[in-house]
């Protein structure tokens, strides 16, 4: 009986006997509460951090964005060479024509929560040319995105306040 009363499937009672029907082995409500609350601690800690990689991830598909844009136009400079429109990259299947530089969902944008806008400089008069595509974020979002914009060098640059332009 020694043997028995040491292995784990026997609970010793108050009075000192056996206990072979495992009752009084869950948790009190004192513990239940403790593990809740610490659980939920946990979750209001980790909730900034996923709307921080929201925004990058927000924010890292509009360079994306950015950066194909500024490949095809220069594919298409260098073929044609002149610059051309949106309109033009998509008509001519350099980019994918069902994606739009804005659009009322975002399923079907160039990047979500950006709308983007395209400036080209090609004069023959004094030897300017480029292009610059730049993403502005929605209005009315609640991730505080930055403004992107590729010029036809390659470089990235972003800006928050529309001013001041900082490489990426």
């Amino acid at each position: 009986m020694q043997e028995d009363m040491n292995n784990d499937k026997y609970l010793v009672d108050e009075s000192g006997e056996p206990d072979e029907t495992g009752e009084g082995r869950g948790f009190t409500l004192l513990e239940t509460l403790l593990v809740v609350s610490i659980i939920t601690v946990i979750v209001a800690m980790a909730l900034p951090q996923l709307s921080g990689m929201k925004r990058s991830a927000y924010e890292l598909g509009a360079m994306k964005a950015l950066n194909a844009l500024g490949s095809a136009e220069l594919a298409y400079r260098n073929i044609h060479r002149h610059f051309t429109s949106f309109e033009g990259l998509r008509s001519r299947g350099f980019v994918n024509e069902r994606l739009r530089k804005f659009g009322p969902t975002d399923r079907e944008r160039m990047a979500k929560h950006y709308s983007i806008n395209y400036y080209v400089m090609d004069s023959f008069k004094d030897f300017t040319y480029g292009f610059q595509f730049i993403a502005f974020p929605d209005r009315g979002n609640s991730y505080n995105l930055h403004t992107f914009r590729i010029l036809s060098d390659g470089t990235i640059e972003q800006t928050r306040d529309g001013l001041n332009w900082v490489p990426r």
